[in-house]
């Protein structure tokens, strides 16, 4: 008996499971991370990326009654899917998936609230549908065996996450698994996604998230239409890993499936504390820390020394002129001079930290050229997010902190009511406190009498 291919066992894993088969602390956790991307989403809501990209829809034309976050108008069902997980990657503040450096969330959230919203679905069904998104999401990067995609220029959203959502696409749409697996060899021929933006602060990495969730949405109501797609679209000659590795990439399908329906790839999704590239998380907490426990100030410090894994240094540290002196705040949530002086300046790191004015403050321009990397013999990159400073005084003492397992990561979770305040506090920017109450319920009913209409109901204009 010939074995089944990958794209099986995960539409074999789909259209089997159930919202019973789904532990209730996966169900907890599920809810948390659809209200943290809702929060995250509306923080950028009112922004000028927002009202550009809305412009930009709105030249598409067609009309739609799917809600766009913060918004009057209302788009078509993908434009609404593709411009409301832009929003909750605009920030960089939406969950991430460690090993492969994936935020699946972004994308999978508004789907599923979108797709279950227009086929009626009960909350139970929208959970369902979001963790096979989240759980493929999360599997399909193993197959690398650990090789990065980010080094080869890919975005991890854009590239992965297509496969996750086509698959819940086809269980909100009721398709059946061979549609299933048809759909995930359709979203092959639609994955992309760079990361050249980061250099300049450029937004186009913004969409990839929902870009990927749109293709996935595309692919599964062709393959519910009786479109045919790829049978092989991981382990292919023309595969997913071979594209983007090269001829005869040796593709890791026990990563990709072992333990799939028991044990729970999602379980270590972390929601971020802080709003910035989650590479730097470690390091701003012990920056923080150096201000609010040691009471260390920009004034007292000779040099900083940050530790970080050397597959980071491209991201956070090099070139150094453009690390070193970002040229807008997009570009600063990846420099590891201005987040680290910015944490240690202010004591916290909050949105208002990674604004345009800590940019230009002259205390954190000044600290910026006193810190300098070293990389770190004990990082566990890419399982966590390791990493920590050496500080060297003006008055001679040193002081070394160090963090081997970021904040928010299932060694370090982030208490439930940290979670919800986090979400208040984002969607506070665009809401009143009744409106904001009423989403953070609506959310945390749908395994109950809660439904995807009745959250994206809240969602619209302020």
């Amino acid at each position: 008996m010939t074995e089944p291919t990958i794209s099986e066992r995960y539409a074999d894993f789909a259209a089997a499971l159930r919202f019973d088969d789904i532990p209730a602390v996966l169900v907890e956790k599920a809810k948390l991370h659809i209200l943290d991307t809702i929060g995250v989403a509306l923080a950028a809501s009112q922004s000028e990326f927002a009202a550009r990209s809305l412009a930009a829809f709105g030249r598409f034309g067609g009309g739609g009654s799917s809600v766009a976050y913060g918004q009057a108008n209302t788009l078509g069902l993908r434009d609404a899917i593709v411009f409301n997980a832009g929003l909750a990657n605009t920030l960089d503040y939406d969950d991430t998936y460690t090993p492969t450096l994936n935020h699946i969330s972004g994308g999978a959230a508004p789907l599923v609230l979108a797709l279950g919203e227009r086929e009626r679905a009960a909350g139970r069904d929208l959970l369902t549908a979001y963790v096979i998104a989240m759980e493929i999401g999360a599997r399909v990067g193993l197959g690398a065996g650990g090789k990065p995609f980010a080094q080869r220029g890919y975005s991890s959203s854009g590239l992965l996450n297509g496969f996750g959502t086509g698959l819940a696409g086809c269980k909100l749409l009721g398709a059946d698994r061979d549609a299933m697996v048809g759909a995930q060899g359709i979203a092959l021929t639609m994955m992309g996604g760079s990361l050249e933006g980061i250099k300049e602060g450029a937004w186009g990495k913004r969409y990839n998230a929902g870009l990927s969730a749109a293709a996935g949405l595309t692919s599964a109501v062709m393959a519910a239409e009786g479109v045919k797609g790829t049978q092989r679209p991981f382990e292919g000659a023309h595969g997913l890993f071979n594209m983007v590795f090269g001829p005869d990439t040796a593709v890791d399908e026990v990563a990709m499936t072992k333990g799939l329906g028991s044990d729970w790839e999602f379980e270590i999704v972390a929601i971020k504390p802080f709003p910035l590239v989650h590479h730097a998380h470690s390091i701003v907490d012990c920056a923080i820390r150096l201000n609010t426990e040691d009471g260390v100030r920009p004034a007292d410090v000779d040099e900083i020394t940050v530790l970080v894994n050397e597959r980071q240094v491209p991201l956070l540290c090099e070139p150094d002129g453009e690390r070193r002196h970002p040229p807008n705040e997009h570009a600063g949530i990846f420099s590891i001079y201005h987040l680290t002086a910015t944490a240690l300046a202010r004591g916290r790191m909050t949105l208002a930290e990674c604004e345009a004015e800590a940019l230009n403050d002259p205390e954190i321009r000044a600290l910026r050229d006193r810190i300098r990397y070293e990389l770190d013999p004990d990082s566990l990159f890419p399982q966590y997010f390791s990493g920590g400073l050496r500080a060297r005084l003006q008055d001679g003492r040193e002081i070394a902190r160090y963090e081997a397992h970021h904040l928010g990561s299932e060694k370090r979770p982030l208490p439930v009511d940290t979670i919800v305040d986090k979400f208040r506090d984002n969607a506070g920017r665009v809401y009143g406190g009744d409106r904001v109450n009423a989403i953070s319920d609506a959310v945390m009913a749908l395994d109950t009498t809660g439904t995807p209409a009745a959250v994206t109901a809240l969602l619209g204009a302020p």
